[in-house]
């Protein structure tokens, strides 16, 4: 039998500014989605849309977590500037793709 209640998922944790530490889970589709659709960003190729769009991922990102903390794209705009974000786009795609691809 499947019983969901019992999978052990995989986690990403991010220990932000403030010392919050939030324990991130794989995303749902919408937002694996959107990843998928920025998967070749940096930081020289970043117009006003795109970067509208990474804070808008970046902030479901760290909303999909365990303590079940809600962030918003202008509060992710107070905490991190572009390179943070970046980087933890990136750390979560790479998260994300090895969770994927690792059979257990």
């Amino acid at each position: 039998m499947l019983d969901y209640t019992k999978i052990q998922k995989k986690t990403f944790t991010v220990k932000l500014y403030d010392g919050t530490t939030l324990i991130c889970t794989m995303p749902k589709k919408r937002t694996f989605e959107k990843m998928a659709l920025m998967k070749d960003i940096n930081a020289d190729t970043l117009d006003e849309k795109s970067i509208n769009d990474l804070y808008e991922v970046t902030a479901e990102i760290l909303s999909c977590n365990m303590q079940k903390k809600k962030y918003t794209a202008d509060e992710v705009g107070e905490m991190f500037d572009i390179d943070d974000v970046i980087m933890l786009f990136n750390e979560y795609t790479e998260f994300t793709g090895y969770a994927t691809d690792d059979p257990n």
